[in-house]
């Protein structure tokens, strides 16, 4: 944690928030698992840029976008997520983002309602749930495959 940031989201981030978005290996669990469109782009940056539940994280000494982690109503239910540009991959920072996130949620937030979903092959994310010590509760699916919902702790 000692080399992440919580940050906002500015205009300069647009061109390699477009990049992530629109990469079909990094959207293969985001989202509805395929790059997005130039306007489905914009239209999810521009939401970014007031979310007050998802925050942006960055390197501490270069400042540089790492990813986004934190919590959004979907569907009427608080799902927590989070995703990393590919360049960032494999660093330890996503369960880092998960802790820091977290810590940020109000002390008044029911964790034991914040849906954590994780897909069967998306082995990564399972992984920074077993290394965050949240247990899988219960098998589950959306419309784009099956998985696991996982408790948060804090």
């Amino acid at each position: 944690m000692d080399n992440l940031v919580i940050s906002s989201l500015c205009l300069e981030d647009k061109r390699a928030i477009f990049e992530f978005l629109q990469d079909p290996v990094v959207m293969r669990f985001l989202g509805p698992r395929r790059p997005l469109t130039d306007e489905e782009a914009s239209e999810w940056f521009e939401l970014e840029l007031n979310a007050a539940t998802r925050h942006v994280f960055r390197t501490k000494d270069t400042n540089d976008l790492v990813g986004f982690c934190g919590v959004k109503v979907i569907d009427g239910v608080e799902d927590f997520a989070y995703f990393l540009l590919k360049a960032h991959w494999g660093k330890g920072y996503a369960a880092d983002m998960c802790r820091m996130a977290v810590e940020k949620l109000p002390d008044t937030t029911d964790l034991d309602k914040v849906q954590v979903f994780i897909a069967n092959d998306n082995t990564a994310s399972q992984a920074v749930a077993r290394k965050l010590g949240w247990p899988r509760i219960c098998e589950s699916d959306n419309q784009y495959e099956k998985g696991h919902l996982y408790r948060m702790s804090r």
